[in-house]
């Protein structure tokens, strides 16, 4: 369950909805029931003509975490962007990272039965139905990033549906895929790491901050510049925390099958550096990305705020 990421934050949540939501607690709970209903809205509808819609609704709506989508809506909160061209980024970025997901759970991927605690899609429908949920899902994402209704210069648009592209391809996510698969039972260098992963994780982390940024009709490049900084900082810290949680978090906690990593001698964080020197770079990526923000100000304290959740988190 998503409400697992954020256990150590939870409270009650203010009743009155008329008052200023200035707590991140608040804050919080009301973006990831946002980002669900968005989602949800946004999915194919369920089809009598084949179970493709279902497995593709199984498979977006299990309990993610959200994060991408929470760091675009705390992006929104520093820059003024047209609240349909966030929905549908966020909506491009979730079913970008649930194509992503479906297809390392396969057989000729990664080979997990598990994913977010529920059977992965292949196990749940059939291996030729995951493939094809994972091609849908990213027609989808750029189907919505193409809309005549996002509502921003055709110029931005078309970055945006660029930055994606390149973020998700040969230059980016899949790129990272195939250095991991390759550097298996490899030992590597920490630059070649640090490389793989700004690829395989980073890339759709950055990609989704910065469209956030270029949704607004009034951005600047300074302020393009400091979100690319920290959004590469998040995702190695984010990548760091996930290697040191597939040796330390349980089944029930994480989700998925721990200790995959070290069984199919993968190219990690911990088996380069050792755990105490891993937390510590994990903690230097924090450090980066939350004194980058600064000029910012009051206006950065919700991503601030998700870098300390996602340095804090157990799965």
């Amino acid at each position: 369950s998503s409400k697992k990421f954020w256990c150590f934050l939870q409270r009650t949540p203010s009743k009155n909805s008329n008052l200023p939501m200035n707590d991140f607690h608040d804050w919080l709970f009301q973006k990831q029931a946002f980002v669900e209903s968005v989602l949800e809205k946004n999915l194919p509808k369920a089809s009598d003509e084949t179970h493709l819609n279902e497995a593709i609704k199984y498979s977006v709506l299990n309990g993610g975490k959200r994060m991408r989508s929470l760091l675009v809506l705390a992006i929104a909160e520093i820059v003024e962007a047209p609240p349909i061209a966030i929905e549908n980024i966020i909506c491009a970025v979730e079913f970008i990272h649930a194509y992503s997901l479906v297809h390392d759970d396969m057989p000729c991927m990664d080979n997990d039965d598990l994913r977010r605690g529920k059977l992965s899609c292949h196990k749940k429908f059939s291996e030729s139905t995951a493939l094809l949920v994972g091609d849908s899902l990213q027609s989808i994402a750029f189907s919505l990033l193409s809309s005549p209704s996002l509502q921003i210069n055709p110029k931005n648009q078309l970055q945006i549906i660029h930055i994606l592209a390149n973020a998700i391809g040969i230059e980016g996510m899949t790129k990272g895929q195939a250095l991991d698969i390759d550097n298996t039972n490899k030992k590597i260098s920490l630059d070649k790491l640090k490389l793989m992963h700004q690829f395989k994780t980073g890339a759709l982390i950055n990609s989704a901050c910065l469209m956030a940024v270029l949704a607004s009709n009034n951005y600047d490049k300074k302020t393009l510049d400091i979100i690319d900084t920290y959004s590469k900082s998040i995702g190695l810290m984010f990548q760091i925390k996930d290697d040191i949680l597939d040796k330390e978090a349980s089944q029930e906690v994480l989700g998925k099958t721990p200790g995959k990593d070290e069984k199919y001698n993968k190219a990690t964080f911990l088996s380069l550096l050792g755990i105490t020197k891993s937390k510590e770079l994990a903690a230097t990526y924090y450090e980066e990305a939350v004194t980058v923000i600064k000029p910012f100000g009051d206006k950065a304290y919700y991503l601030a705020s998700m870098a300390e959740l996602i340095m804090a988190r157990s799965h």
